[in-house]
């Protein structure tokens, strides 16, 4: 019955991930369909869009923050860095796509959170901007693909695999000016990897102690760290730290340091703890030991108290006597043993780490 069992779970399973998968790909070519048509689908709407109030499905430019994409897209073909560009943006207090997503689905919530952190405009922020297709009006679906059901993590397809519906809504930026910053975005990472270093072993590990804020590292001069914050964000002069590679590193090596000589006091304190308590436990058997000898004698003299009386060498009163004295003395001293052989082994079992 259990192999009978097994096998219909096993083919229960099979039939599962059938129709689970069968309905998956029915799910995914509505979707795909419904994309093909050149509807939007996702959650959000990309920064300098918003969904159309008649048809959510379909994107209309935003007119505050589409003028943000067309004032990045400028100033990067004029020669801007994303850094420099990052750095105009939040002197001039222009809320960052997470910011202004919350404002659209209308988190307060979220929004309080984001406002607390007050989060900045930076590289990374600017680079899927200038990399959104989409700014150019066309539509672009089926970047990643499931290997099976039910997986988790989506693979990567090849860009010449991307599906894309041109002319979908209104553009903001013209294809020439896009394909003119990939161009520029291109060069500009063949000249990185011509200059690439190692990544420093502190790199990602030490924090701004004002902001809050990983420390950036660079090897442009003298390499050192520093935070971008003070950077990006002009307006507040708390954060102007930087502190050069070699000062760091003596700085972590010292601290390493003492917490190895803390380490290395508290194994010292640790031994002398465990040779403490071996020579407690030891005086504790020798004590529990003593005690079992002295009950043997009491024992010995007992049974040589009764010898006596049997060879009529002490009569019947002076023999009961010592035995009522010797039982006495044996039940006390069998109390004290439990005691003391409790005590022992609660100290055995004591584990000083």
């Amino acid at each position: 019955m259990g192999g009978i069992g097994e096998i219909d779970v096993a083919f229960k399973g099979i039939l599962y991930d059938f129709f689970s998968e069968e309905k998956s790909s029915k799910v995914l070519l509505t979707l795909d369909t419904k994309r093909g048509n050149g509807k939007y689908i996702a959650t959000y709407a990309p920064y300098g869009y918003v969904k159309s109030p008649e048809d959510k499905h379909k994107l209309v430019v935003d007119e505050f923050t589409s003028q943000i994409v067309k004032r990045i897209f400028k100033e990067f073909l004029s020669g801007k860095s994303m850094y420099k560009i990052s750095e105009g943006l939040n002197r001039d207090g222009i809320d960052t796509p997470g910011v202004y997503i919350a404002i659209q689905v209308g988190s307060e919530k979220q929004l309080a959170r984001y406002r607390e952190k007050k989060p900045l405009w930076n590289n990374v922020a600017i680079g899927r901007i200038l990399g959104n297709e989409q700014y150019t009006g066309t539509m672009i679906y089926s970047r990643f693909k499931n290997e099976n059901v039910g997986d988790k993590h989506a693979k990567a397809l090849p860009e010449d695999e991307w599906k894309r519906v041109e002319n979908c809504h209104e553009a903001i930026i013209s294809k020439e000016d896009f394909e003119k910053v990939a161009a520029m975005q291109k060069e500009n990472t063949c000249a990185s990897a011509k200059r690439k270093h190692e990544i420093h072993c502190l790199t990602g590990k030490m924090i701004c102690g004002n902001c809050g804020h990983r420390l950036s590292h660079t090897y442009a001069g003298r390499p050192k760290y520093y935070c971008a914050n003070h950077y990006l964000d002009k307006a507040d002069g708390k954060c102007n730290i930087s502190v050069l590679n070699v000062d760091m590193e003596s700085v972590v090596k010292k601290v390493l340091q003492m917490m190895i000589d803390v380490l290395v006091d508290s194994r010292k304190v640790v031994d002398m703890q465990r040779e403490k308590q071996a020579e407690r436990l030891k005086q504790a058997e020798k004590h529990l030991s003593d005690m079992e000898h002295s009950r043997e004698l009491i024992e010995k003299d007992l049974r040589e108290a009764y010898e006596s009386y049997k060879l009529e060498m002490t009569d019947k009163k002076t023999y009961l006597e010592q035995r009522k004295i010797y039982e006495q003395m044996l039940a006390s001293l069998q109390e004290n043993i439990e005691k003391q052989r409790a005590a022992v082994t609660k100290m055995t079992d004591v584990d000083v780490p």
